[in-house]
Order: C-alpha cells, then sequence, then structure tokens
C-alpha cells in the first residue's frame, strides 16, 4: 500500500442522490477531471437486486447536477451543464435516449415532479441583460449585495418556476415572483415552496414554507406557529395535507438545532417532531472528499413514519419516528457517515455511507430485518491500494472540565514524528467518521493528525453548540491546547517540538488565534481567515449579521471586536505562518489574510501571503483541481521546511 498523494483527488468516485424504481438504482457518480480542470458528474445504475450490470444513463458530455425519479417510476428528470449552461433532461427508466427539454440561456435549478407524475416543474431566473461593449456601473442599495461563489448579485432579477407538461410538452410559468423562492412539492392543486417570509425587511433572517394554490387567492403559510424560524424542504404526505418541514426556530439565531417539523394545511398547526430530544437533524459533517448530495434531511417512509437525517457525535445517522407511538428507531446507525439516501418503498431504503477509511459506497437496507447489503463501491480499488487510517477515538476535560471527544490519526512509522492540529471550520459544525482526503494525506506524510471537537461545534447538543457564541478564543482556544495535550499522552512518539496548527474559515481565525496567543506551535498554516472582526463586519457576505449573531458585539463597539481580533495581538505572534486565501472569497474576503500579514511581516514573524485566483471560500472543497492540489502541497511544504528549521535549532 502506498502513501495518500493530492493528486489521488482525481482517483475519488464520490457517490449521491439515489433513488430506485425497485429494479434498478440510479445515482449521481462525481470525479474530477485532469483534462478540463472541472468537477464532472454522471448518472450511472446497478440492480437492485445484487449491485451489478452497471450502466451510464446520462449522456456524454452532460455533468450532472440533480437527479429525480418519477412518482410512478417510469421516467428519470435530471440537470445537467451542457454548452456552459444547465438544462433539463427526461428520460424514459425502460431505456433509450435522453430528452433535452431546455434550451434556454436560463439556467435551470430545483426539479421537482408532480404526486401523480404527469408533470414536471423547474425553476429558472431572469436577468435583465448588460451590453458587454462597455463598462456599466453596478448599483448597490442593499445590505445583502454580495454572495460568496456569487460576487455581486444582480438587480431586478425574476424568479420563476415553470410547468412542464410530460403528455403534451407544453411549458408554463406557473409561479413568478422579484424575490427567490424554493419549489419542494407539487400536486394538481398548487405547490409547495419555501422562502423569505420579510425579503425586504433586511434586518429579518425567518423563512417560511408556504402552499401556493393554483386555483387562485392568497399563499397560506404553513409555518406561521413560529415566524420568526427558518424553514425549508417542505414534503407532501399522500395525503396532500401534511407537510414535513426541516427548520430551525431561531431562538438563538444560526446556533438553534434545526429539526424535523409536521405542518398540517387544513389546521395550520405545526409540531416539532424532535423536540423531545437533544439533536441536530441535518449535515455538519466537516468532509472534503462529498460531493452533490441531495441535501434531503427529512422523508416520508409512509404515511406515520418519518425518516430523519441526524448528525450525533461526529455521526450521520438515518432515525425513523413512529407519528402514533412517538417511538424513534435507529435505521442506520454506527461510526459512520450516511450521506444521502432516498425510500423506496415502506421496507426498502438506498443510502451512500462514508468511513474514516470508506471514501463512497452505495447500498440498500431491508428495514424489516435490519439487513444492509453492498451494492457497489467504485472506489474499492483505490481504498486498497492506499495506506488509509481510521482516527483513534479519545475523550478528556477541556474548559471548565467538559468532556471534549477527538480523534487521533497516527502516521505509519512509530518513530518520534510531527503532529499536526486541525481545526475545523463553522464553528457549528464537525469532524466525525467520514472520509476526509486532507487529513488523510497528512498522514501519508508522516503526521499525526489530531482532530478536535471543541465547544461551539455541531453534534454535542444545543448547550454545547451556544457555548462559543460571545466567548471565541475563550474555552474552544482552551480546549483545543487541552486536546493537544491529551494527544500528546495517547501517542508518547509525537515530538512535542514538532507540532504544528492548520485550519480554515473559524479554523482560520483559531489559527491565527494560537499564533498570537503560544508559542507551543512550530508551524502554521492559515486558511481563508479571519484576523479583524472590524474589517470583517463591513466586507463579508455575512459580516454584518453573522458578528453580532456569534460575538454579541457589532459596529457600536469597536473596541470589542478589536479584542476579539487576534490582529490585536500581532505583536505576540513568533511562529512562522503560511497564509492562503482565495482571491474570490467573500465569506472571509481576501483583505482578512492581506491585513494578517502585514501585521505579521512588520511585528518580525517568519510569514508568507499565497493567494489562489479564481477562487472563492469553498477552494478546498470545489476549487479547480489544480489549486486544491496545489493548495496541498504548499501545507506540507511550509510544515516540511520549518520543522527542519526547528528540528536543526533542537540539534
Amino acid at each position: 500500500m502506498t502513501a495518500v498523494q493530492p493528486e489521488d483527488l482525481f482517483s475519488l468516485r464520490p457517490l449521491a442522490q439515489p433513488v430506485s424504481d425497485g429494479h434498478r438504482v440510479y445515482y449521481v457518480q462525481s470525479r474530477l477531471d485532469q483534462s478540463s480542470n472541472s468537477s464532472q458528474a454522471a448518472i450511472l445504475s446497478v440492480r437492485l437486486s445484487d449491485g451489478a450490470d452497471q450502466r451510464q444513463w446520462s449522456p456524454v458530455g452532460v455533468s450532472v447536477n440533480q437527479l429525480t425519479l418519477s412518482p410512478n417510476r417510469d421516467c428519470l428528470a435530471f440537470s445537467g451543464v451542457i454548452h456552459d449552461h444547465v438544462q433539463l433532461f427526461i428520460m424514459p427508466t425502460s431505456g433509450g435516449a435522453a430528452v433535452q427539454v431546455t434550451h434556454g440561456e436560463s439556467d435551470v435549478h430545483d426539479i421537482v415532479w408532480s404526486a401523480d407524475g404527469q408533470a414536471l416543474y423547474f425553476q429558472t431566473t431572469r436577468v435583465p441583460k448588460v451590453s458587454a461593449k462597455l463598462p456599466t456601473v453596478r448599483v448597490v442599495d442593499r445590505l445583502r449585495y454580495q454572495l460568496n461563489g456569487q460576487g455581486i448579485l444582480p438587480r431586478q432579477v425574476t424568479y420563476q418556476c415553470i410547468r412542464y407538461q410530460c403528455s403534451t410538452k407544453d411549458q408554463t410559468v406557473v409561479m413568478e415572483r422579484d424575490h427567490a423562492f424554493t419549489v419542494t412539492a407539487a400536486t394538481t392543486q398548487g405547490l409547495v415552496y419555501d422562502a423569505e417570509r420579510l425579503p425586504d425587511d433586511e434586518p429579518d433572517f425567518s423563512a417560511g414554507v408556504y402552499w401556493h394554490p393554483f386555483t387562485g387567492g392568497a399563499d397560506q403559510l404553513l409555518t406561521r406557529d413560529l415566524p420568526a424560524g427558518a424553514f425549508s424542504a417542505g414534503r407532501l404526505a399522500a395525503d396532500g395535507q401534511r407537510v414535513l418541514l426541516w427548520g430551525q426556530d431561531n431562538h438563538v439565531p444560526n446556533v438553534s438545532q434545526f429539526h424535523a417539523w409536521l405542518a398540517d394545511r387544513s389546521t395550520g398547526h405545526l409540531v416539532d417532531l424532535t423536540a423531545p430530544r437533544d439533536v441536530e437533524v441535518g449535515d455538519m459533517l466537516a468532509l472534503d472528499s462529498q460531493q452533490r448530495q441531495s441535501g434531503c434531511y427529512v422523508a416520508w417512509l409512509d404515511a406515520q413514519t418519518v425518516l430523519t437525517l441526524e448528525n450525533t457525535r461526529g455521526r450521520l445517522e438515518l432515525m425513523s419516528q413512529d407519528l402514533t407511538t412517538h417511538q424513534v428507531t435507529p435505521v442506520l446507525s454506527g461510526d459512520r457517515a450516511i450521506t444521502d439516501f432516498s425510500v423506496v418503498d415502506a421496507h426498502t431504503v438506498v443510502f451512500t455511507e462514508s468511513t474514516m477509511t470508506s471514501v463512497s459506497r452505495l447500498k440498500v437496507v431491508d428495514l424489516t430485518t435490519g439487513t444492509e447489503r453492498a451494492l457497489i463501491n467504485p472506489n474499492a480499488t483505490y481504498e486498497a491500494r492506499r495506506h488509509l487510517v481510521a482516527g483513534q477515538r479519545f475523550t478528556f476535560k477541556g474548559a471548565a472540565d467538559w468532556p471534549i471527544e477527538g480523534w487521533y490519526f497516527a502516521p505509519a512509522t512509530r518513530e518520534r514524528h510531527p503532529a499536526v492540529l486541525y481545526v475545523h471550520g463553522g464553528p457549528q459544525v464537525d469532524f466525525g467518521y467520514g472520509f476526509y482526503h486532507e487529513l488523510q494525506y497528512l498522514v501519508g506524510q508522516g503526521y499525526g493528525v489530531i482532530a478536535i471537537n471543541p465547544r461551539g461545534g455541531n453534534s454535542y447538543g444545543q448547550s454545547f453548540e451556544e457555548a462559543v457564541i460571545g466567548h471565541y478564543g475563550e474555552g474552544d482556544y482552551e480546549d483545543l491546547m487541552l486536546g493537544t495535550d491529551a494527544a500528546l499522552a495517547l501517542d508518547p512518539t509525537i515530538d512535542p517540538h514538532q507540532l504544528c496548527v492548520t485550519g480554515g474559515s473559524y479554523g482560520g481565525f483559531m489559527t491565527n488565534w494560537i499564533e498570537t496567543h503560544t508559542s507551543r506551535f512550530a508551524a502554521a498554516v492559515t486558511q481563508r481567515s479571519i484576523s479583524d472582526w472590524i474589517s470583517f463586519y463591513g466586507t463579508s457576505d455575512i459580516g454584518y449579521f453573522f458578528t453580532p449573531w456569534e460575538l454579541k458585539q457589532d459596529l457600536h463597539d469597536s473596541q470589542a471586536l478589536w479584542k476579539f481580533s487576534p490582529l490585536a495581538y500581532v505583536d505576540q505572534a513568533t511562529t512562522p505562518i503560511l497564509i492562503l486565501h482565495g482571491e474570490d472569497d467573500l465569506r472571509c474576503p481576501t483583505s482578512q489574510g492581506q491585513e494578517f500579514y502585514v501585521g505579521l511581516k512588520n511585528a518580525g514573524v517568519t510569514t508568507q501571503l499565497v493567494l489562489f485566483p479564481q477562487s472563492n471560500h469553498e477552494l478546498s472543497r470545489s476549487g479547480l483541481p489544480n489549486l486544491r492540489i496545489e493548495r496541498l502541497k504548499r501545507i506540507t511544504g511550509w510544515f516540511h521546511q520549518h520543522l527542519m528549521t526547528t528540528k536543526e535549532s533542537t540539534k
């Protein structure tokens, strides 16, 4: 077996969006393409009975975004990129060529079948064309004027939902708004959609789920019992009256746990199905190798049973809940991540999973017996040829004696070796039981990797997640330092003089904080970081609301924001640090890295700033493949260079 390499990214085959007609399972398989320097995806299928007879269903030259199966299971619909635009395609499950339904310049997204399978709904946006001959000004008059990955948002956008009638091939605009919305279910009587509740009230971040009747009349807000909440992903029951939802009540902005909810169109009553349990419904797991998941976290199994995907202590588990008895039963659990799923029938679920040493594989479970069957693992050969390490779980007492969980990924050598403290982003996410290529690469380069879930992270309950609010750089920093001590005690072959630290986003902030508050690390790499909360407030696409939500401060108290800023303590920094930043990052703007770089240079700290073109905040997960590889090599190159320097000085 050989060590994991950066170029292995081209070998990984993540799977997502599995659906089945009872005979075959159709799914989206992604890959990074070296020749086009892009991410590509195709629809493949295997037999449900034995996982054999693999076939490709999407046309060559089309990179698939979304896949959906008609309720009567006789037709696949999918959106895909062809000639630089996202178009809609339909293809019978009996075979034959895919038919391209749309041909315009407006990209297609959010495909939904009607409950009777006779119509397909899809969404587009219309933006006024601007002359390309001469430059034109861009006018900004809203707080939410930019978005990471999109840049300055266009004005005067019209959002449309279009119905495609399968029998006649007619296309009709059935809903049109000046503000964004997402249709998630449809019948012959109307649509279920979610949207911002008060889109013109910029300080308001509530989002509701609505019923839009085709017969006329006002839209019905199904979540009016909790108007301040944020709800989405409405799924109709077979009776057409009950709607299963995913959302949060926002009692703590941005940090309230996401739950499963049930709304009744007839009574207007809204019920929190997961309220008795301190759990997070949804996927907050920090992974770097999954692509194009459906985002399905709640689903109907039958008329009285719902399924929920829950993030619990570093795991992604599928649970069922009986709406009559309220009994909750694990369907798919254990030390793994259920990355996507769909219901075949009341007794069968197809799903994709990942573990620390398995990239992605497709399986099916019989709910009656609990028996799981493997269908296909396109990564089996890769996994057999690489030295992959399952992290060793450990727990320790963090700040105020809180129980904290972490994992230590040991390199193959049992000789004295360096180790990297890797800090996750968020902070409301978590490390856990899924495949993380970057961590495996660091292990393959001879580093032990310390992955800790400090307070503020997800999957350990509401109070744990709230603990960092207004306290960045306090208990979370202490948790990380105590966790590093615990890892050193766990593996005495770690060289305490050869410790490194890295992380991105919140992990980048924390790397900057560690840089300016301790000299115990020999080298650091900060990625897409925050160094100055004052400038972040006005330049980040989320700064003006994220900052007061997370730090409990705004520009009225710039001294308090400065107190939370690593830049304020830059004169205390001594560790050689590499600063990595995407030039198009609007979440943690490039200026954050530039400010920290200048401060470090003035303080006489060994540092370097590396800027990645055509790269936003998602560089490490969905950026250009060549730059993702370049990033990995620069991280280990910096560590190696400065650990060698430290080793020589120690001698």
